[in-house]
């Protein structure tokens, strides 16, 4: 394929990609900023290593798995900041729930990235293991570990109410 057919393709599938980008983004990083910078980063690192994609078929896996690195490294070089509000009304990840959003800022952000693949974007756990570079046991136990958390989370709500 040349180049100028190479960038368009690219082109279609980031537009296509984008609102899971920003949801995955989001929840890992919890900043509408940190999303947009990792998103940006994510889509830069993966032109320049288009080469290196062996099946066009996995582009979308791929992408996510640099993003999901990009958003790991931008974590890891964050300065520990406390925030005014950890709850970001720009990105509603279609949840209109204020305490369910709460609950879930609270899950680690491995957590957080597994409960969104696996519910909003709809990823299977063996998909979900090959974007995490983790085994299928861990997607598993990241899942029921955060499922429970919410659960707990939104259980102590309504006792209190």
């Amino acid at each position: 394929m040349n180049k100028a057919r190479t960038d368009a393709w690219f082109a279609r599938e980031i537009e296509a990609a984008q609102p899971t980008m920003f949801r995955i983004a989001f929840a890992i990083l919890r900043n509408r900023t940190d999303c947009e910078d990792a998103a940006q980063n994510a889509v830069l690192k993966a032109y320049r290593r288009l080469p290196t994609l062996s099946d066009k078929k996995l582009f979308r896996t791929w992408l996510i798995r640099i993003l999901k690195n990009e958003c790991f490294d931008l974590l890891r070089r964050r300065h520990p900041l406390v925030p005014l509000d950890a709850h970001d009304p720009g990105y509603e990840m279609e949840v209109p729930d204020l305490d369910l959003n709460r609950a879930f800022d609270t899950l680690s952000p491995d957590e957080r990235l597994a409960i969104t693949l696996f519910y909003y974007e709809g990823y299977k756990c063996s998909e979900i293991a090959e974007i995490t570079d983790v085994s299928e046991g861990t997607v598993r136990s990241r899942l029921s570990r955060a499922r429970t958390a919410l659960k707990e989370q939104l259980s102590d709500k309504e006792r209190r109410l």
